[in-house]
């Protein structure tokens, strides 16, 4: 995949003030613009070299989403069972795969407390990955203990619902999360430099105070990789986008479908996806540690742009904010391509 750098004399005065802004926050701040416009594609920033790696956060659950459809247009997982038909669970109320892939299952993002909760008040969301020493069984004895819940067709955000639909494609497929997620993403996707990292070594670091702010780590058998353990770099990411616009794959289709939930601030859900009523937009951001992204694809316009950035930056200087400004820029033709 061809792609062109552009300068800053492509973008209006606005958007670099806030460019700027986010790098001005201290001198190891790093940021990597994608944007992709009618099969041509083009970066900017200066974090946009191949082997600067960024966490893409929850961005990783539009990836697990595309997967667990993939499963299903193989007839291995029904979208209407309910996850007990997969899972040895005591007898109660369990949400479908589908309520779990567009968060209406009615789990909330930080299930499970009794163990997210002790992690953030002693290490903090950035220090530390607050989903770290998680495995399947925390998983069942969770939803164990929310069986007796009710399953309304309401929008509420969850890493949870990623971290059973983990355990439900390794049930069917009898696979780790890591070589489940790699796998597709590396040889369906053909993402080469995407994939699950376990270590500290990647770059660029963010740094506070001139201390080295540790990375997420993540074991092999962790469910919560399907929710946020994905790694990758902007020319992945372009590519990324790249199938959403063009590639007629079931599975990448399947999840634009918008889903008829209930839901505050406009927002409507895809599978995996986010939208908003009547809008041709998709997007998701994510945040890992001090890691931050941002994806906003549209196939009607043939548009698509992503943000990665080392740190998460403060009002309107942060990748989200980034990225919404340039989707208003491209979309009014205020950027020079």
């Amino acid at each position: 995949m061809k792609i062109k750098e552009l300068e800053r004399k492509s973008f209006r005065k606005k958007f670099l003030d806030c460019y700027d802004s986010y790098l001005n926050l201290s001198k190891y701040q790093h940021i990597a613009i994608g944007i992709y416009k009618a099969g041509e594609c083009y970066t900017f920033g200066n974090g946009i070299k191949g082997d600067f790696m960024y966490d893409i956060g929850s961005i990783s659950k539009t990836l697990s989403a595309h997967l667990i459809l993939k499963l299903s247009n193989e007839n291995l997982i029904n979208l209407n069972d309910t996850i007990d038909k997969y899972l040895d669970l005591k007898k109660g109320n369990y949400p479908t795969i589908n309520e779990l892939l567009t968060h209406s299952a009615g789990y909330n993002n930080l299930t499970p407390v009794e163990i997210t909760i002790p992690a953030l008040l002693k290490h903090g969301y950035s220090k530390k990955n607050i989903y770290e020493e998680i495995v399947d069984i925390d998983i069942i004895k969770a939803l164990q203990r929310r069986r007796k819940t009710k399953h309304k067709k309401i929008y509420g955000y969850s890493d949870f619902a990623y971290a059973v639909l983990a355990l439900v494609a390794k049930k069917v497929t009898n696979k780790e999360y890591s070589s489940l997620l790699d796998d597709f993403i590396n040889k369906d996707l053909e993402l080469s430099n995407t994939k699950l990292i376990l270590n500290d070594n990647r770059y660029p670091y963010s740094i506070k105070n001139h201390k080295v702010i540790p990375f997420w780590k993540w074991r092999l058998d962790n469910p919560y990789l399907f929710s946020g353990g994905v790694v990758s770099n902007i020319n992945d990411m372009l590519q990324y986008i790249s199938h959403q616009i063009e590639n007629k794959t079931q599975y990448i289709i399947d999840a634009h479908n918008v889903v008829d939930i209930k839901s505050k601030n406009n927002i409507k859900m895809c599978k995996g996806w986010h939208t908003y009523n009547k809008s041709h937009q998709l997007w998701h951001v994510g945040g890992v540690g001090t890691f931050r992204s941002s994806i906003i694809v549209n196939k009607h316009l043939k548009l698509g742009i992503v943000v990665l950035g080392n740190t998460k930056g403060i009002s309107k200087a942060n990748v989200h904010y980034i990225a919404k400004m340039l989707y208003s820029d491209l979309k009014m033709k205020r950027v020079k391509l």
